[in-house]
């Protein structure tokens, strides 16, 4: 059987053909009876992978102030904001999970993680303890039947969820939904995981001090690469290379007189070769110095396409920058400025976490 594709296209198709069976047309009893006792009505609030989020509705229509819904399908998102006042519409977020970047108390899961493709239930683990606050509580439901090649949704068991949370979560409540709505009766399991605020039993390669003192360091080689120039670019890849590249950009402004201008670079990191899109037009960069900036150096697969797509244009000198190096690359890319090289397996995993004021790389 053809394993399904679960990439944006494919939740775009569902919803375009209406087939939507996990939606319930409203709030589900667990999550409003949780939503119910809560006191603090400005909690910070995320609901990733929201669909058609009454969930959302729920808490706005009860006074919470402080609540964010995002998706990375574009259905769902209009729904919402054709429904909603023009004053919500900043709290209702386009973008992929995994690229997010802000911090919450509380995160809500509501068949978001079974809609996942299960090789990417570690990475959501990890990338729900960056999104939480210090002591941030990660709430809802997951589902208790086999997990099987056949889904989404797919499911999991209580002891398959300990062992996947429990190393950065504590494992406050995790037992069969007693409230459940009839369809899904005896299927959900109820959840609260609080974010352990030290996983130092993970073998740390950068503290936050080190990242902060490469940071300046690459900061001040870019500015003596490019200390006769009045502008550059400074291009970071979505998500952690764009968090560094703001970084770099902060600190290079504050050291030198260059002017920077920040690029968001919008790579497919599982399909690298699928259409790369920037924040600023070419003309932009044009005839420019610019650092395009990651991470992680792995294989130099999504450095490569990335330098392939700025070499379109002329430019007066392109360099690169990576936080850490894993010397296992596939392609001839290297890195200009690096923040560490690192020789390590190509069974490991190099892991950086930009928190506030709680910076980390590690080694799993």
């Amino acid at each position: 059987m053809k394993k399904t594709i679960l990439n944006k296209e494919y939740w775009e198709n569902r919803y375009h053909n209406k087939q939507t069976g996990w939606d319930t047309g409203s709030i589900t009893t667990p999550l409003k009876d949780y939503f119910d006792q809560l006191e603090d009505k400005n909690s910070k609030i995320l609901i990733p992978g929201c669909g058609n989020s009454y969930e959302y509705d729920y808490l706005i229509r009860n006074g919470f102030s402080n609540v964010y819904v995002l998706d990375y399908a574009q259905q769902p998102i209009e729904n919402l904001k054709k429904r909603l006042p023009n004053s919500l519409h900043s709290h209702i977020i386009l973008e992929d999970f995994f690229e997010h970047k802000e911090q919450y108390d509380i995160i809500i899961e509501q068949t978001f993680f079974c809609a996942l493709d299960p090789k990417s239930r570690r990475a959501y683990v990890q990338k729900m303890h960056t999104l939480l606050k210090e002591n941030g509580k990660l709430v809802g439901l997951l589902f208790q039947f086999p997990l099987t090649e056949s889904g989404p949704p797919y499911g999991g068991s209580r002891e398959e969820y300990i062992a996947l949370f429990s190393e950065y979560f504590e494992i406050q409540t995790l037992e069969t939904a007693y409230n459940s709505i009839k369809p899904r009766k005896g299927n959900e399991l109820f959840f609260i995981f609080t974010k352990k605020n030290n996983t130092m039993h993970t073998n740390i390669i950068l503290n936050h001090q080190e990242i902060e003192y490469k940071i300046k360091r690459i900061a001040y080689q870019i500015y003596e690469t490019f200390i006769d120039e009045k502008e550059i670019v400074i291009a970071g890849i979505n998500g952690n290379g764009l968090i560094f590249a703001e970084k770099l950009s902060a600190v290079l402004m504050s050291i030198s007189p260059i002017k920077v201008i920040l690029c968001d670079v919008k790579i497919d990191k599982k399909n690298p070769s699928s259409a790369i899109t920037t924040s600023i037009d070419k003309s932009v960069y044009t005839e420019k110095g610019l650092v395009l900036v990651d991470d992680v150096l792995n294989s130099g697969t999504t450095l490569i396409y990335g330098v392939r797509h700025f070499l379109d244009v002329p430019l007066k000198k392109f360099k690169t920058a990576v936080l850490v190096d894993r010397n296992h690359k596939k392609y001839p890319v290297k890195a200009d400025f690096k923040g560490i090289s690192l020789s390590t397996s190509i069974l490991e995993h190099v892991q950086v976490v930009f928190e506030k004021n709680n910076n980390y790389a590690c080694l799993e």
